[in-house]
């Protein structure tokens, strides 16, 4: 090996091998199966990456003229042969097709043998992925039948299918999503039928790319790096239904049944967004909101909550203006919680075994109090449970409306405001440091997007 170039570095395992072909820094894993075919992936980076190659023959030349392969057996030495073969279910290493020799028997250094575990376990992963065949399934695009490995539904396609190899070359339309399936089901078993509509309401390929000036001005301006700025654009392009940008009908459709019934919150949070005002969420647009509201602090959040509160745009906030935020966010928050508490239930009673007959009452010690649950101390009734008794939300008894009330006195009251005195912008910011109730429905409903 003295004086020579390794190009190539094979692992054999069993029916396997992976390896490192370090002249365009590739790593490629090549499967022969029992009839001797050969099916071949790639995960190719930069065909300039000289300098990361010649890097990575330097350490493999010191990492291979000195190791030991682990194999499941315990540690073994490499087989001493030219143009050697591999056993059946052994393991051996081959440089530029010549098998290593064994003269060296040093025990290899913590990170040699950190590579070496590294390679087999690729290898291993890769046999037993390749073990799955799914009998009766094609692979839509390269015809592989039957299909190996990891297998990729559409589930709002009619009977489309990939193989893991090409399922990454991202051919499909991309407001469609793919069910990951490792263990085979039965044949006669399979959906050919589609199982949910899109979930992204985009259009089926946009092409838009980011240039590297875009990407940089992004970093500049918001807090997300270069992979976080590509990965919103994505999403961005997904659920794009005109060049302009988001709608606010597919903002709705991004909160779900909450935006089924007007609310404020949802209004103010898309006007949050939207900052020109043109009813069109733009790239920009979105990735300075998601900016600060995912990684923005609060006092950097403390404006635009301000700016939600300030309904009738003059810089001040009225008992009013606070009040309906309040009694919004109540709302938003009921609608939130029955959604949990009926997913809850429909989980209770799927699992509840009633094998042996007894009343759902056994489940209780307590005895069950006699008359009808009063919301008392003169409170307004919170809504009760859909489906259920008379019962109440204990979560939601501080948000009563009689509660709002008290809650909006406390603030102006910590502001040293009078009634008809209104608070200012610098009030505001300096409550909303020490009382959170104030910036509760800005992240009432997480990011949206």
């Amino acid at each position: 090996m003295s004086g020579s170039t390794i190009n190539t570095v094979s692992v054999f395992l069993g029916g396997a091998v992976v390896g490192l072909t370090l002249s365009g820094a590739t790593l490629w894993y090549l499967h022969r199966d029992k009839r001797g075919t050969k099916s071949e992936s790639t995960y190719k980076s930069e065909e300039n990456a000289a300098q990361d190659s010649r890097q990575m023959e330097r350490e493999l030349s010191q990492l291979y003229q000195s190791s030991l392969m682990s194999t499941p057996g315990g540690r073994a030495r490499l087989a001493t042969s030219s143009g050697g073969r591999a056993r059946h279910g052994s393991s051996m290493f081959l440089v530029n097709d010549t098998v290593l020799s064994d003269s060296n028997r040093d025990q290899p250094s913590p990170e040699q043998q950190s590579m070496l575990d590294l390679l087999y376990n690729i290898a291993a992963d890769q046999a037993n992925r390749d073990g799955c065949v799914h009998r009766g399934i094609t692979c839509s695009l390269c015809g592989q039948s039957p299909l190996c490995g990891v297998r990729y539904k559409c589930g709002s396609c009619t009977d489309y299918d990939v193989c893991e190899c090409c399922e990454v070359k991202d051919l499909h339309n991309r407001t469609h999503t793919f069910i990951k399936i490792y263990i085979p089901v039965p044949p006669l078993a399979n959906s050919r039928m589609p199982l949910y509509k899109p979930m992204y309401p985009g259009k089926e390929r946009n092409t838009d790319i980011l240039s590297w000036e875009q990407i940089c001005a992004f970093k500049n301006e918001t807090y997300f790096d270069q992979c976080e700025i590509e990965a919103i654009h994505e999403e961005y392009k997904s659920l794009c239904t005109t060049k302009e940008g988001i709608t606010r009908e597919v903002f709705n459709l991004c909160l779900g049944p909450l935006a089924l019934d007007s609310n404020l919150v949802i209004d103010r949070l898309f006007k949050f967004y939207d900052r020109d005002g043109d009813r069109v969420i733009s790239l920009h647009e979105m990735m300075m909101g998601l900016s600060i509201m995912a990684k923005g602090s609060l006092v950097e959040k403390i404006p635009y909550a301000f700016q939600g509160y300030d309904l009738e745009n003059k810089n001040s906030l009225s008992k009013e203006n606070v009040s309906k935020m309040f009694k919004a966010y109540f709302h938003v928050t009921i609608e939130l919680v029955r959604d949990v508490v009926k997913a809850c239930e429909e989980e209770m009673m799927s699992n509840f075994d009633d094998n042996d007959g007894k009343p759902v009452s056994a489940l209780f010690s307590a005895p069950i109090p006699s008359g009808s649950i009063s919301a008392g101390n003169n409170k307004a009734p919170l809504p009760i449970n859909p489906g259920g008794s008379e019962s109440m939300y204990p979560v939601m008894e501080a948000m009563s409306q009689d509660a709002v009330a008290e809650m909006v006195d406390n603030i102006f009251k910590m502001a040293n405001l009078k009634d008809c005195q209104r608070m200012s912008y610098e009030k505001f910011h300096e409550v909303a440091l020490t009382d959170s109730s104030l910036m509760a429905w800005f992240d009432a409903l997480g990011t949206v997007f």
